[in-house]
């Protein structure tokens, strides 16, 4: 494992390394509101895809044409990759389309974006995030099936992409923070727990095992690795793991080093917070940011129940992953990994879960 140096950290000056607070007041760094016109040609392809009874599996900018939105499309791989690790379009009219048309549209602006990947073992490369009434206290559950805080994570892609359907009654907002500018506050400030976050920790697979395979990953929270520092991350599934008697046990320092990072990410001015409205796409690089959750109170009505659409997306041209990645991403190949994937994953698309 590369280690990085430790004291040239503070002086990393990536558009990645923001504050929320300062973003806040800068909402046209971040965002992109499509126009008449840009609604209109993907409604049109939209239309022509679903004519040619193709499996929404199989979406791709070939048979999802677009014109005048790729530039749009582009520019936001730009942001996810190099620029501050997110972008938020807004302005689809989702509440006069299907659902399979809604579904459609996001499929295809994803493929612009990545190639879209597996978000569980059952193969489906469009997720639902809804609450299905699922214990969050199981280890088998996870919870974005509930109506619970997530905690800030990242998740086992390149890029996740959200389509806001419906919103919850109260709550439910969306959160991101840096994970460089986090890790530039513990350098700072507690230097003496750095070391313990490139340390490797155990983080429960929640079941989704592959044939072989253990059932908790064991990676560092920061990776540093050809000139890359990036985080993988989710307390929950740490604190799992621990469950698990060949899984390494945390340390008092690495625990004290996460506690820390919490404490950090839990701060307003750290975090961005936002609430995504029925229509809003958000894409986020899971890489350099950490996303989240607030915990819901939804609406009795089902049919007015929060939902979102939810897409994993490999990016081409991407950074390279250490190899120890490969324990959660599978193949590290550019373009081609992440996801959850085992021996009997059919990949699909399921417009309703």
């Amino acid at each position: 494992m590369q280690q990085p140096n430790f004291a040239f950290l503070p002086k990393l000056d990536e558009a990645s390394a923001w504050r929320g607070v300062d973003l806040q007041k800068s909402e046209d760094l971040w965002t992109y509101e499509l126009s008449e016109a840009d609604v209109q040609e993907l409604e049109n392809a939209a239309s022509e895809f679903l004519l040619s009874n193709r499996p929404l599996g199989q979406i791709s900018p070939k048979n999802f044409v677009l014109n005048r939105l790729v530039r749009i499309l582009k520019d936001t791989q730009r942001h996810l990759k190099d620029g501050i690790g997110f972008r938020v379009i807004t302005g689809l009219p989702t509440s006069s389309y299907s659902a399979e048309f809604a579904a459609t549209i996001f499929c295809g602006i994803g493929s612009y974006i990545g190639v879209a990947r597996s978000q569980n073992a059952a193969g489906h490369l469009l997720g639902h995030v809804r609450d299905t009434g699922a214990d969050v206290r199981s280890t088998k559950v996870r919870v974005y099936q509930t109506n619970a805080r997530q905690t800030f994570h990242t998740d086992s892609a390149d890029v996740v992409g959200l389509l806001c359907l419906r919103e919850a009654k109260v709550g439910g907002d969306s959160m991101l923070a840096s994970s460089l500018t986090a890790l530039k506050e513990i350098v700072n400030n507690r230097p003496e727990l750095v070391k313990a976050l490139f340390e490797p920790v155990a983080y429960d697979r929640r079941g989704e095992v592959a044939e072989g395979q253990d059932p908790f990953l064991s990676i560092p929270v920061y990776n540093w690795y050809e000139g890359f520092l990036s985080c993988i991350y989710h307390r929950t599934y740490i604190n799992s793991a621990q469950r698990y008697e060949k899984a390494p046990k945390l340390t008092e320092c690495q625990v004290e080093a996460l506690n820390e990072l919490d404490r950090i990410l839990e701060d307003p001015s750290i975090h961005l917070k936002m609430r995504l409205k029925p229509g809003d796409m958000q894409f986020v690089y899971n890489h350099c940011l950490l996303h989240d959750r607030t915990e819901f109170v939804d609406w009795e009505d089902a049919e007015k129940k929060r939902h979102l659409l939810r897409l994993w997306l490999s990016l081409p041209e991407d950074r390279p992953l250490p190899p120890v990645y490969e324990q959660r991403y599978g193949d590290l190949t550019v373009g081609n990994r992440g996801g959850i994937l085992t021996e009997k994953t059919v990949l699909k698309a399921p417009v309703f879960d």
